[in-house]
This record gives C-alpha cells, structure tokens and sequence, in this order.
C-alpha cells in the first residue's frame, strides 16, 4: 500500500515570522497554490490555508490587522501533521472521521519530525482512485473468476460513487456559507481591492465546487450510474447558454470568447442538454486555461440526415498547444493537457458523457498554435413547441410580494444566517427553526408565507417535514415551500416536487436562483388564493391583520 510520502508536494516553506502581505502576494503569485507549511528550524509550526487566509483579508480592518503582522497570527497553528511512511488507507480513515473541515485544511507531511511536504483533499482522491485502478487491473488478469471480478469492480466503484456523493454533500455545506457569505460581500461598497480578494473566493470556492462535480460524475460513470436524460433540446439555445455564461468569465482573463451555431436555427435533438452543455463547459473552461490574452472559439454544426440529427462540435484556443506525448492520453482521469491546472478531471467526464451519447471526443495540436478539441454526435430529431415566456426568465422583472414572512428550517447555523441575510436582501422578515418538529410546530403556531426547507436534518428531515405540513388541515397545509439542498440530482428534485415543495433550490445558494424560486412560489401561491377569494373564507381575510399585528 503507498505511504503519504509518495502523495506529497514540495512547496518552498516559510518562516514564522514572514509578513501577511508578503504570503498575500505569494498566493497571487501562484493560483494554484492552496496551503503554504510555516517552518521553523525545519520543524513545521504551522500552515496558511488559502481561502481562510484570504477571508481574514477581505474581512474588515483585514489588511490593517495582518498586512504588516507576522504570519504567526494568521495560521493555523494547528495542522494534521503525520509522518511520510504512514499508509494512505489509514491517514484517509482518520481524516474522515475529522469530518469535511479536516478535508479543506489540508495537512504537512515530515519526515523524523522535520518539513518534507504537503498534502490535500485532491492527493487523498487522487490515490484512492489510483488504488482503484490497481484493484481493477489486478483483477482482469484473473481470467479464470472473470465475471466474480467484474462483479466485484462494479461493487467498489458503486461505493466509491456513494462515498464521494456523501463528500460532496457534506463539502458543500461549508461552501454554502463561504460562497453565499463572499456574495453578500461582493454586494457591499468595498474598495477595489477588498473585491478582487472576494472574486478570488468566490472562484476558488466555485472551482472546488466543479472538482468534486466532476469526481461524483466520473465515479458515477465508472459505476455504469452515469444517467443521461434524452428530451427534445433546441441546439441553437444550448449555444445561446453557453455563450451567456462564458462571456463574463472570457472578458475577465481578457480573452477573446467567439461561440458560433452553424444550422437551422428551428433544430432540436432528442439529447441530454444539460449533458451537452457540460461537454462544452468544460472544453471551454479548459481552453481558458491556456489561451490568456488570446482566442477561443466554440461552434455547432448541426445538419438533417433522414430523421437523424448529426452534430460536429470543436472548441479551439491559440495556447501553447498539447505535450506531444499527451495528446492521446489527454482524456484519462488526472490527466492534463499542458501545465499544471486544474484537477485533471474535466476532460475525462467529457469523454465519459460523450461515449455515453453514442458519439466520438478527441483532441489535436493546431497548425501553429494551440488545440482543438472535437467531438460528434448523432440524435434523434425532434419538434419542440415554442414555450411562453415565463414571469421568471427575467431577473429585472422579479419582485417578491410585500414583505413576505419566510420561516427559514436548517440544521447548520452558518446556513440559516446565509438564509436570513439573503431574505433581508429581498426585503423579507423570517424566523429561523433548527429542524422539521421545530418548523411543524412553528406553522401550527404562527403564520408564514413560504418555508426555505433544508434536507438533511436530524429528528425530522426536510422530507418528513414537507409530508407532514401537508398532511394539516386549513391553509396552514398549503404554505409554499422551497427546499434547499446539496441534494439537487434530477431524481432527488423530482421526489421533492412529487411531494409538495414548490421548487429546488441547490446549495451553495446563489441570489438570484433563489429569488426566482421565491417568487414562482408565491405568485402561485397568490394565484390560487385569488381564486379561491369567492369562496368567502373568512379565516383567510383576518389573517394579514393577525400578521401585521403579530410583527409590529
């Protein structure tokens, strides 16, 4: 079994007493840098996580308080430290048990009690999925118990798969808050500086955010689990999609985004759309990388042939182009095109999508400069109806009912303030519960007029909360309810509406996705008590004056 020596990475330690701005500028310096070991007398002291370290920047008074202070009184003081020939199987065990704050730390390796390296949630993936292909290889070459051994691989990827999916949900709690916290204060009137840090959390929470998608995805994949959803999907939107989320993010790195359709603009596949956009997502984002202050084009070519729908994608830059010896090998898990970012994921959950659609993904060097990376495919056509607009496309439309009174259900005290702030934001009042009995009882006591439900919560979850709301009599039965949850795959959401909830709302929880839940939930609501307002409910009719009372 490797030791956590083999897993580790070098980089150049600092002493204790080196000044806040001198590691703010190393981070700047080297975006890929995640924790810088603190050393004195080569014994390790200390560690400098990059996303805590740049919160206490951003933070008021942040440059003030560690600009020109020693490091010492920003680190973590207390790091996991283990020596280099402890086994990765057994270290992976006890950082799990340290629950998902463990994860994001990171830890320092030594060697005889001196600094020899560092280590991250990714080395840990890393290895466990390098073990896994081991246990895999060893096991095609045992002809003989060929379908036990097949048996058994599906086994272990499905439970890598549920474990992976159980990190991701309990990583994504803590990301809630750092990214719903750096969107509230990207809002305040910060100088130009204290919003650049902001950005940079923002993207670096956002980019741990697509690892750990893409790593559910590629285990999902190795399982046979990775599920495709074929709907008619006008091709031209996809495109239209993709344009609108890149643009900013292209601007940004001062590159050039070109996103071209070339086709019957009426087109539309039977195909997994939110799939198909992925592919490209990740290309483009992939292509980012490597062409700063340069070009990157994206373009659809779709084409009628009998009933059949035949689609050619490329995505090109004008970077350095791939390593020779890595063009072939491009697609493989941990894997990198050229240079040192990213996860080395990416590209392999496009291969995964597109094998699964029936089509072909490869990659070549530009005549000249840079790659191109391509991929067919073939669908079904289809007809697709056009849709009415609907009152939340959007966002300068939006306008939730006069001070609504939201009761916001989570078990984590970081999200129910997140979930407050934001409520203020819209210019709602709220009241907070800590789980489903506390929110059954809240209802029954006072009046609401939508539920934020979370999920995943002890006694009662948000499930059995829904159910039993629901199950009451009176209006109280049908307050509208939105949950908010790490748990968004298309099954999951679907059994959330099946139930009662009026919309899904994925963590982290941005703004305005949020805001269009709200206000589809209670323009709904309102509609349905207009109709029911000839009925002559008194008990409806009294109770905005019981509510105005109750909050003045």
């Amino acid at each position: 079994m490797p030791i956590i020596e083999t897993l580790s990475e070098r980089p150049e330690p600092i002493a204790p007493s080196t000044l806040g701005c001198a590691v703010l500028a190393r981070f700047e310096r080297e975006p890929d840098t995640l924790v810088i070991p603190v050393v004195e007398n080569d014994r390790p002291v200390g560690l400098v996580e990059r996303t805590a370290f740049l919160q206490k920047i951003a933070g008021r008074f942040g440059h003030a308080l560690y600009d020109n202070r020693p490091i010492s009184f920003a680190m973590d003081a207390e790091p996991a430290v283990v020596e280099g020939d402890t086994r990765i199987d057994a270290f992976s065990d006890i950082m799990l048990r340290g629950g998902p704050a463990a994860l994001l730390r990171g830890f320092i390796v030594t060697r005889n009690g001196r600094y020899h390296g560092v280590g991250t949630a990714a080395t840990l993936l890393k290895a466990a999925t390098d073990r896994q292909r081991e246990y895999d290889a060893r096991m095609a070459d045992q002809t003989a118990i060929l379908n036990d051994t097949r048996a058994q691989a599906i086994a272990a990827a499905r439970a890598k798969s549920q474990f992976l999916a159980i990190m991701s949900h309990e990583l994504r709690t803590p990301m809630n808050g750092v990214l719903a916290v750096a969107e509230l204060l990207r809002r305040q009137p910060l100088n130009e500086a204290a919003q650049a840090h902001v950005q940079t959390i923002v993207d670096s929470s956002e980019s741990l955010l697509r690892i750990l998608q893409d790593a559910v995805d590629l285990s999902k994949a190795e399982a046979g689990e990775l599920e495709l959803n074929p709907v008619p999907t006008p091709l031209r939107a996809v495109m239209d999609d993709v344009q609108s989320l890149w643009e900013p993010r292209a601007s940004q790195d001062g590159v050039t985004l070109m996103v071209g359709y070339e086709g019957d603009t009426e087109l539309a596949a039977v195909i997994d759309g939110v799939r198909l956009k992925q592919v490209f997502n990740n290309l483009i984002g992939n292509a980012l990388k490597f062409a700063r202050n340069g070009m990157v084009e994206a373009r659809l070519k779709a084409w009628v042939e009998g009933d059949q729908i035949r689609m050619q994608a490329r995505v090109r830059d004008d970077g350095p182009g791939l390593d020779a010896d890595r063009v072939d090998s491009v697609f493989e898990p941990f894997v990198h095109g050229s240079g040192p970012d990213g996860a080395g994921l990416g590209l392999s959950i496009c291969r995964q999508v597109v094998d699964r659609m029936g089509g072909r993904i490869w990659a070549e060097n530009n005549q000249g400069r840079g790659a191109t990376f391509a991929f067919d495919l073939t669908a079904r056509r289809a007809v697709v109806e056009v849709e009415t607009p609907s009152n939340v496309s959007d966002l300068s439309e939006l306008n939730l009912q006069s001070a609504p009174h939201i009761l916001i259900v989570d078990d984590n005290a970081t999200n129910r303030v997140v979930a407050q702030a934001l409520c203020e934001m819209f210019g709602c009042s709220s009241e907070l519960a800590e789980d489903g009995i506390e929110a059954l009882q809240a209802v029954q006591e006072n009046r609401y007029d939508l539920i934020l439900m979370d999920i995943k919560m002890p006694r009662m979850d948000g499930v059995q909360a829904t159910q039993a709301i629901r199950a009451l009599d009176g209006p109280v039965s049908r307050i509208p309810i939105v949950a908010l949850t790490a748990n968004a795959d298309p099954e999951d959401a679907k059994h959330y509406l099946s139930i009662g909830m009026a919309a899904v709302v994925e963590k982290p929880i941005k703004p305005e996705r949020l805001r269009m839940a709200m206000n589809a939930a209670l323009s709904t609501t309102q509609a349905a008590a207009a109709d029911d307002s000839g009925e002559g409910d008194g008990e409806d009719a009294r109770a905005p004056k019981r509510r105005a009372a109750r909050r003045a």
